[in-house]
């Protein structure tokens, strides 16, 4: 099936790990995560998974949504500026901020239950998952950079530029992306 994948990264977070209370540190995670969520299943988009500081979502999947690239732009958007409003009160409170990178990657997915008999999972397997979390690493904080496949099918204009060829781990093909602009 061929799927929108946003994978999104807190930028620096072993850094604010090391400076925080645990405790601290873990509402500020459930506060994160609960506003990523919303943006996410505002789009109809579903929440692959939460591990450690990073969320894996999919728009297309489990069922089908012609316009996933569409969706997921707009989650990723609504992501960045629910985490901007969350930051204004963690600053106002003493408290660090979180700097979301995010990557979007359009393509082929196969959906599986994956595990052993004690614990299964539903995920999301193939090249365009792998490819989504290469992209993020390409944003800065507060920056979505997605493929070049999901640029073109995307039936909105949105405004973004081209980063050229990137080299990226794991793939033997440079990729071509796009950054995101303003839309803050």
């Amino acid at each position: 099936m061929t799927v929108t994948v946003l994978m999104s990264d807190i930028r620096s977070y072993s850094t604010i790990a090391e400076h925080a209370d645990p405790s601290q540190l873990a509402g500020q995670l459930n506060t994160h995560r609960a506003a990523m969520n919303q943006a996410i299943l505002g789009q109809a988009g579903t929440v692959m998974q939460f591990v450690g500081d990073a969320v894996m979502a999919v728009f297309g999947a489990p069922f089908p949504q012609p316009d996933h690239a569409d969706r997921a732009v707009v989650s990723a958007l609504a992501m960045h500026a629910a985490q901007d409003e969350i930051n204004t009160r963690w600053r106002a409170d003493g408290l660090p901020p979180f700097g979301l990178g995010l990557g979007l990657s359009t393509g082929e997915a196969a959906a599986a239950l994956l595990g052993s008999a004690e614990r299964l999972e539903y995920t999301l397997v193939g090249d365009t998952v792998n490819l989504s979390q290469r992209l993020q690493q390409l944003a800065a904080p507060g920056e979505t950079v997605m493929s070049e496949a999901t640029f073109k099918v995307l039936r909105t204009d949105v405004p973004a530029t081209a980063l050229g060829a990137q080299r990226v781990k794991g793939r033997d093909a440079p990729v071509y992306a796009y950054k995101i602009m303003g839309g803050r």
